[in-house]
């Protein structure tokens, strides 16, 4: 029997981490973290990725941005990583409930509580974002 994905949805939350096949113009699996929700349920989340791509590496804010994640810390990770923290990207959330459903989306972890709390006080200090994105994902 498959179960509805509304019975998720309650799990689409801040710091949860999950790993999406199905992202347009990603040729792979990507791991992502949910940073903050709208009320008109549009999921902000930053990438994990395993390296820091080289257009950020000589520019300082980006830099800045990037959250080392430890393999220690996470099971779901192969090897160190970072939370690529310069760019909000957004999804509806009745996109994810469906991938859950479909098998596109899983939930892999959650982000440890100091490492959400650092990098919610690191993106609302940060020129990068507008106060838009700021108020709409990075507060409660």
């Amino acid at each position: 029997m498959e179960l509805p994905a509304s019975i998720y949805e309650n799990e689409i939350r801040r710091g949860r981490i999950l790993h999406s096949d199905s992202f347009v113009n990603i040729g792979h699996g990507k791991f992502f973290a949910i940073i903050g929700i709208t009320e008109d349920s549009i999921v902000g989340f930053f990438f994990v990725n395993s390296n820091i791509n080289k257009y950020i590496q000589d520019k300082p804010e980006m830099m800045a941005m990037q959250y080392p994640l430890r393999k220690q810390d996470y099971d779901f990770l192969r090897y160190d990583s970072f939370l690529c923290a310069t760019e909000v990207e957004e999804i509806k959330k009745s996109d994810i409930l469906e991938g859950i459903s479909n098998g596109s989306v899983i939930f892999v972890d959650e982000l440890k509580k100091e490492h959400l709390d650092e990098v919610l006080n690191m993106v609302r200090k940060s020129r990068l974002f507008g106060k838009r994105d700021k108020e709409r994902f990075f507060y409660e």
